[in-house]
Formats: C-alpha cells, structure tokens, sequence
C-alpha cells in the first residue's frame, strides 16, 4: 500500500511536517508514504492508495499554492481516498480542511468523513500532542487505512499496546511494592483487582498521563471494539510477566 502525504507548507520545520511524521510512525510498515508538497511536481504516473493533506491555515482558508495544486490534479485524486488535518493557530487549521473537504464534495471525490477532523492548535513551534490527540490520531490512522482498503493496521497494536504499558504503569503507582495482582475486573474507572483497587481517572498527584487513562480505554473499547476480557486477559498476562 502507498499513502501519499501531501504538506501545505513542505519546509523542514513547518508543523504540518511535523504531524505528519507522527502519523509516519504510526502506520510503521503498513504503508509506503510518499511526501510531496507545493512547488514540488508530482510524479507523471501518480499510484498511490490514499492521500493525506496536512496543512497550516492561511488568510482564513487552505493556503493558495496548495489549493491550486490539489485543482490542477483534482482529475487524478477523484478516484483516491483523500483524508485532510490540520494544525496552527487556536483552531488548528480546521477553516483550510474545511475548505478542503468542500472541494472534494463539490466535485465528487473520496474525501474520508468517517470520524472528525483532526485539527491540532499549535502551543509552541513544536507539534506536541496531548494525550487525547495522540488517541486521536491512533484510531485516524487506523481508520483511514481500512478506507483506503487495508483489512487491518499496526496502530490497532500500538493504541492496543500503549494502553496496556499505560495501566501497568498505573497499578506500579498505586502500589510500587505491593503484591502482584492475579484478579483483574473493570467497573467504570476503577480497575479491581485481589491486590487493592486502583482509579483510572486519578487526580490530586497522578502523572497527567495516568490521569487521561479512562479517555483512552474508552476510546480504545469504542473505536477498535475491543471488550474488557480481551483488555483484562492481555493485561494480566503482562502483569503475571513483568511485575
């Protein structure tokens, strides 16, 4: 399979660059990604399986050079799923993905409307995602590449794995050099267990990471249906492995 990763702004420190490569590691091997951007022309026979826009926002929209290229070569993407975020400015650069998605409407294309925009504000001159946006952007990787025709990806594994690292993280804080668990049960955010029980959602002095547990286990049930026994199985098994 091949993505091709279209910038608005293709400069080496441009944070549409820099997204898009978060996205890069999460598809790992399951796609070969193309990287091409305004000013840049693109390959005569263009065969790619789906293409990703990522853009800045400019003068309220999609910049100018990038909307120009995507009308100029509109007849070679009708046919491709095309998938758009956004970051910068307070909004993330949600009005240039607009823009984006209103074209590919308008003229029949294959835009992906699956799940909402992925629009990331830009607090520092680095791309940081938050906790909640790296989920975002687990299961965005992972949808689009089953759009694109992909029966399933590698960011399943990882949002999967990541989950589990992240509560195995939380009963170690909870009970640095208390006993090995061998019961596990979900009920709501509490993760109970024959050692004690432990909140998922911890506040007052939790790591932040820890705190947003119960975002992620929601997410990670909802969008990849994954069930609690599944959860709890692979769970315990790292327990029994690694406490």
């Amino acid at each position: 399979m091949k993505i091709l990763f279209l910038l608005g702004d293709y400069s080496k420190r441009a944070p549409e660059r820099q997204l898009a490569a978060e996205a890069e590691k999460l598809i790992g091997k399951d796609a070969e990604i193309v990287w091409h951007g305004p000013g840049l022309p693109l390959p005569d026979a263009l065969e790619t399986d789906g293409i990703w826009i990522f853009t800045h926002e400019e003068d309220g929209g999609c910049p100018e050079e990038l909307m120009a290229l995507i009308a100029e070569n509109f007849t070679r993407f009708e046919d491709v799923p095309v998938l758009a975020s956004g970051i910068g400015g307070k909004d993330g650069g949600m009005n240039a993905v607009t823009e984006i998605a209103e074209f590919f409407a308008a003229h029949g294309g294959r835009f992906y409307e699956e799940s909402e925009p992925l629009c990331i504000p830009l607090r520092t001159a680095h791309c940081e995602l938050g906790p909640e946006e790296k989920m975002d952007l687990f299961f965005l990787v992972d949808g689009f590449l089953k759009y694109c025709g992909m029966d399933d990806s590698e960011s399943r594994k990882i949002a999967f794995d990541t989950v589990l690292n992240d509560y195995f993280k939380l009963m170690k804080y909870f009970s640095p050099a208390g006993p090995m668990p061998t019961e596990l049960a979900f009920d709501g955010d509490t993760l109970k267990t024959d050692a004690g029980d432990f909140d998922c959602a911890a506040a007052g002095d939790a790591p932040p990471e820890i705190r947003d547990l119960h975002y992620e286990i929601d997410a990670l049930k909802s969008d990849y249906e994954i069930d609690d026994e599944e959860i709890l199985s692979a769970l315990l098994q790292k327990i029994l492995r690694e406490w």
